[in-house]
């Protein structure tokens, strides 16, 4: 935050009453000369993961719902010309849908790039997740019965653990648990089932995923962006498997990470608010000039 005293209201979401100079003072003026040059692309792909980035982390993920700004920002993106969207989450990509509150026609991207597919309007005037199938061989279908097998026979022996079932992978929660039963728990898990050959092991907040599809937000984002023609890519996440994300982003692109820790991106927010700050300069960047301004 600035300490200039003549600076009042909240200087992190841009909107009617706040100048930019108040964005940029907030989140600085390289992030907007960033944004800048980006919004000035033809065309542009925003990708963005859920947890901690659209929405705060919570204890429970059912429960998890995106910032109201954001909300509001996406619904403008996705009506301005070159703009695509995109959810690029850890999560199995139907429920992502049901929770995200993103507009129509947006890619969407679940367990790590496993899942793909947009967001349609049903029959019933609402919206759900029009995907690709996920298919496995026998020898991984096997795999992956075998991994969920174990990992809940360890769970079952820690208070607050529990086991999530995706297509194509078994991811371990810990999030609920105290710190020494989470490490324990993380620790079987990777000398357990999470050391069989033929799986991929992802490590994030309080979670570790064991999958027998070995895709990554890396590909997603690459695969994404030769699909959209894109120019240029603001994707933006808070865990260590964004980092995959970060690595194959261009030298026009925008990398941001929401949060603490090392990371690859070029730049920082330190929260969902703060994001949804970015989204709507965007959105305001992006956006036609009025007719007045014109000259």
């Amino acid at each position: 935050m600035t300490d200039d005293p003549t600076v009042t209201g909240d200087a992190g979401v841009p909107g009617p009453g706040i100048d930019v100079p108040i964005f940029v003072a907030h989140l600085g003026e390289w992030l907007d000369a960033a944004l800048r040059d980006l919004a000035a692309r033809p065309r542009i792909l925003v990708a963005l993961d859920f947890d901690g980035v659209l929405a705060p982390l919570v204890r429970d993920p059912a429960t998890s719902r995106i910032v109201p700004a954001s909300v509001a920002a996406l619904a403008e993106l996705s009506e301005l010309p070159g703009v695509t969207l995109a959810l690029v989450s850890g999560r199995e990509a139907s429920g992502l849908v049901s929770l995200a509150e993103v507009p129509e026609h947006t890619h969407v991207v679940g367990s790590h790039g496993v899942q793909r597919g947009r967001v349609v309007r049903s029959p019933d005037g609402g919206l759900a997740l029009d995907a690709e199938p996920v298919a496995l061989t026998t020898e991984q279908a096997d795999l992956r019965a075998r991994v969920l097998r174990d990992a809940e026979e360890l769970v079952a022996q820690t208070p607050e653990a529990w086991v999530e079932g995706k297509p194509a992978a078994v991811v371990v929660h810990t999030r609920r648990c105290t710190p020494a039963d989470g490490e324990r728990l993380r620790r079987a898990v990777l000398e357990g089932p999470g050391a069989l050959a033929g799986l991929r092991v992802q490590e994030g907040k309080e979670v570790v995923e064991m999958a027998v599809l070995h895709h990554t937000k890396g590909d997603a984002v690459t695969d994404l962006r030769a699909v959209t023609g894109a120019d240029a890519v603001l994707y933006a996440g808070d865990d260590r498997t964004d980092e995959d994300a970060f690595a194959v982003l261009e030298p026009q692109d925008v990398g941001i990470k929401v949060g603490d820790g090392p990371t690859a991106a070029s730049h920082r927010v330190a929260d969902p608010d703060e994001l949804s700050a970015v989204l709507l300069r965007l959105v305001e960047l992006r956006s036609p000039a009025p007719a007045d301004e014109v000259g």
